[in-house]
């Protein structure tokens, strides 16, 4: 990826979930501040510079992340978007693409929400697969959350998700990120988003550079940061030192901006366009044209399935958007969704149940391996 005069066209619910220099420490988690007073970030000066950079971000500002380009083939950027329990779907179509030998080693990958769980290992390669699908075969409803109606009126959340955070600390060991820093130092990028609370503004993390620079409780904040839906799950304290001050951010689920990210923002209005070949794939948690469902008519259900219709339509307007981009720029697009002929039903009453979640994953798997996962975008 060219840092100097070409950037490359890359990055962009159905169901929820679900400038640091050396002389500056970090330390982030959720909950209780570890260093006190804390302040906000002053507007004009970001201390995370290092380490992210917000959606709306000039060219400029994004070659500061990006790697020269690999020389001699294709760029590979894999784009992977939210969808809850439905990111089963995406963890099965890796593992049986793996399966056929043809999956790529991707230069850029990108996670929004569950998408932002898969993304670290498909990063790594098909070498972590088995990690991979054991988190989505392995563990159900009583693994990841509890619902607790009695929550959203004394806390933050209606589902309370310390064994959701739990099993991202054990999938995530030091080691596991001490590879995908190995990769970054290879030239390779992995970013996640998340979205502010109290500025509603989207964050782009290099989550490479954070794991070059060690800080390992970051970048499992960021992970859970942004997978928590507002309202569902508890939003996610960033909490850092820069010389000697702490500040603190409150991060939620990087769905409420985008579904996916594919293309910076300030590419689909740059005037001179300037793209090294490349190849995008849009892995879509979700499916885009759905059967009619039956909905129960009480609040929960409905805001859920509204938040369903939203994320949807949000998804395939940006995917058009991507796809129009990518003809312009003489980029391949390929994209691949859950197909709503797949007889799969899901029960909304049953939130992250590990049969459903199996199956999607087991369909997602010969979708890999029969060679049919991709259809040009």
């Amino acid at each position: 990826m060219n840092t100097t005069s070409e950037m490359p066209s890359f990055l962009g619910r159905r169901r929820l979930l679900a400038g640091f220099g050396a002389t500056a420490a970090l330390g982030a988690c959720a909950g209780t501040a570890q260093h006190s007073p804390t302040k906000r970030p002053p507007v004009d000066h970001d201390p995370l510079a290092r380490f992210r950079l917000f959606a709306d971000a000039s060219q400029q500002k994004w070659r500061g992340h990006l790697a020269a380009p690999t020389t001699g083939r294709k760029l590979r950027v894999l784009a992977l978007s939210s969808g809850g329990e439905e990111g089963a779907f995406g963890a099965g179509a890796l593992v049986g693409w793996s399966a056929t030998g043809t999956r790529p080693e991707f230069d850029i990958v990108t996670g929004i929400s569950i998408g932002a769980l898969i993304a670290p290992f498909a990063f790594i390669g098909s070498a972590v697969d088995d990690n991979l699908q054991r988190i989505f075969t392995d563990f159900g409803t009583e693994d990841i959350v509890k619902f607790s109606p009695f929550n959203g009126l004394f806390r933050q959340a209606l589902f309370d998700t310390t064994k959701l955070d739990q099993l991202i600390t054990r999938s995530t060991p030091s080691e596991f990120i001490d590879r995908i820093a190995a990769r970054h130092a290879a030239g390779a990028r992995l970013f996640i988003v998340t979205s502010e609370l109290e500025t509603a503004r989207a964050s782009v993390w290099d989550m490479g550079e954070i794991a070059h620079a060690r800080e390992y409780d970051l970048f499992r904040a960021i992970m859970r940061a942004s997978a928590a839906l507002p309202g569902l799950f508890s939003p996610v304290d960033l909490k850092f030192t820069a010389n000697g001050v702490t500040y603190s951010e409150t991060h939620v689920d990087g769905g409420v901006h985008m579904q996916f990210l594919a293309i910076p923002a300030f590419a689909f209005t740059a005037r001179h366009r300037e793209f090294p070949d490349g190849e995008i794939y849009l892995l879509i948690n979700n499916t885009l044209d759905p059967v009619p469902v039956a909905v129960a008519r009480n609040p929960l259900a409905i805001s859920q399935q509204a938040l369903t219709t939203f994320a949807r339509a949000s998804a395939l307007s940006l995917m058009n958007a991507t796809s129009l981009f990518a003809r312009a720029n003489g980029l391949d697009l390929y994209v691949t969704s859950i197909d709503p002929k797949s007889g799969l039903v899901f029960d909304p009453s049953d939130r992250f149940s590990l049969p459903y979640m199996t199956e999607l994953f087991e369909y997602g798997l010969g979708r890999g391996k029969s060679g049919t996962l991709w259809s040009p975008g």
